[in-house]
């Protein structure tokens, strides 16, 4: 991406490399003024320094593996070119549905917190469930807390282990430095499912559908969110894999491609008309849509989202 880099965007590579000094970890983003608008964040852009992947520039943001990947197809993941320019993915449209609680969209790897009586939203990367172990949609809350859980591998995950020569024990203490759980947990009303950190090594798996079943978010987003959420939180869990939403008279169009059966590179592009029918409820009389950047968000599936529309003068 070697392109001019205007004073605009040189201010936006500053001001971002100054957020990522400050706060290290999470987003707290502030809801649109306006009651009809769903569009938070903006899109910025940082630089490679030497020795940074880009799954550590990933981390250093708060954004997943799959969204910064898609975001700067053109870079090598692993070694980066230095001083080659990034694209931080950091605008989103937020979920369709009532903004409270805890709303997690499977098909985007975010997970969204909305505190009571609140102007702001917390937006979290995370992991899911993968094609043989989909994490489930619906309603529940949180119905405890825990700190350092221990880790009772169930025996259909200690029989896979075994199968790839791995003998896990029955338990794993909390705290222990391989406990995939991290140090914080969030209990799900569904049996059996957990929203919880991770140790070191997975980390760098977030933003990918590589769980079990649980939503797995760094060690320092779950050390955040863990801070904010009480018992009782509603949770809803949604798989939207297009969104639209007005900023002002820009109309936002945000498409994900869904997750085929053969793991996480296999992507099926969505149909146009589900785009359609997301579209059309926003889109009234004296709105110009631009079908080129309508197929071109359909096509990519790349998350980012792109103006499809706009209200005429």
């Amino acid at each position: 991406m070697a392109v001019p880099l205007g004073g605009a965007r040189v201010a936006l590579m500053v001001a971002a490399t100054c957020w990522a000094l400050a706060s290290g970890h999470a987003e707290e983003l502030s809801l649109p003024a306006h009651k009809g608008d769903s569009v938070v964040g903006d899109v910025r852009y940082t630089m490679v320094w030497h020795g940074d992947s880009l799954l550590d520039i990933a981390r250093t943001f708060d954004i997943g593996y799959g969204q910064i990947i898609r975001a700067n197809p053109r870079l090598n993941r692993w070694i980066p070119r230095v001083g080659a320019e990034v694209v931080l993915p950091s605008m989103y449209i937020l979920p369709r549905g009532e903004r409270r609680g805890i709303i997690l969209n499977l098909a985007e790897l975010r997970l969204y917190y909305y505190p009571p009586r609140g102007t702001t939203v917390h937006t979290f990367p995370v992991s899911v469930g993968d094609y043989d172990w989909r994490t489930p949609l619906g309603k529940t809350k949180v119905v405890a807390k825990q700190v350092d859980p221990p880790w009772y591998p169930p025996k259909s995950i200690r029989a896979e282990h075994l199968e790839d020569g791995d003998e896990l024990p029955a338990m794993i203490p909390g705290g222990h430095p391989d406990n995939p759980l991290g140090h914080f947990a969030l209990k799900l009303g569904i049996p059996g499912y957990l929203i919880h950190g991770t140790d070191h090594r997975r980390s760098y798996g977030i933003g990918m559908r590589v769980s079990h079943g649980c939503v797995r978010l760094y060690p320092e987003d779950i050390e955040t969110l863990y801070s904010l959420v009480s018992v009782g939180t509603p949770v809803t869990i949604v798989d939207q894999p297009i969104k639209a939403g007005w900023r002002g008279d820009e109309l936002y169009l945000e498409v994900h491609h869904p997750l085929g059966e053969e793991g996480e590179e296999d992507f099926i592009e969505p149909d146009l008309n589900d785009v359609i029918n997301v579209l059309s409820p926003l889109i009234g009389p004296h709105v110009e849509v631009d079908a080129d950047q309508v197929d071109a968000a359909v096509r990519l599936g790349d998350g980012l989202p792109i103006v499809a529309a706009r209200r005429a003068p």
